[in-house]
């Protein structure tokens, strides 16, 4: 098979990760993949913010586990209505898992289609890590993560501007344990107009 292809089909979600950080070198090449994302009209918008202090991480992870809400009756939020989910055990504190990089991506809060780009980039550099042997996890929320006092704080420090939102949450790390194997893929899914 196609070692792309493979990947893709291997990729897994990972939220339990070892504390050790991933390394320099594999960090510029997740990095590079993207900053090499397709964007809408190739206008480049995201912005990458790299965060590997754990003591930041924590607080802007708890923070953002703080905007997930809290579990309906009986205590599920319905990451999955098929299946509970670790993102849905209201134990963890932290949205970003203990990771031990989180990079956020903003898009400018005017263009339309900065969700997409920082969506784009997001997928990029998930694969490019993965092929790396790093473990990643999409987290939602970063909106509700970086409009708080710590979140302002780290963009103004970081050079980034009010124009800008927090858009996408991205954690990373070498995977603890098992990385499990996928779903069974639901049928269906794929209609034809021909």
């Amino acid at each position: 098979m196609n070692e792309v292809i493979e990947n893709i089909l291997s990729r897994r979600t990972i939220r339990h990760y070892k504390t050790e950080q991933i390394k320099e070198e594999e960090l510029n090449l997740i990095l590079q993949a993207g900053l090499y994302a397709s964007t809408a009209g190739g206008r480049q918008s995201p912005v990458m913010l790299v965060c590997q202090n754990s003591e930041i991480n924590e607080r802007l992870g708890r923070i953002n586990r703080q905007a997930f809400g809290h579990a309906n009756s009986d205590g599920i939020h319905f990451v999955s209505q098929t299946e509970s989910r670790s993102a849905d055990d209201d134990s963890i504190k932290s949205g970003f898992y203990g990771a031990p990089t989180v990079i956020t991506l903003f898009a400018p809060t005017k263009w339309l289609y900065g969700v997409n780009d920082c969506t784009s980039v997001a997928v990029n550099m998930s694969l490019a890590a993965w092929s790396l042997g790093i473990g990643s996890c999409y987290v939602s929320r970063a909106e509700e993560t970086f409009d708080s006092e710590l979140g302002r704080k780290l963009m103004k420090d970081a050079g980034i501007g009010d124009e800008y939102m927090a858009r996408v949450c991205l954690c990373f790390g070498y995977p603890e344990g098992d990385t499990g194997t996928a779903k069974p893929r639901k049928e269906n899914r794929i209609k034809f107009i021909r």
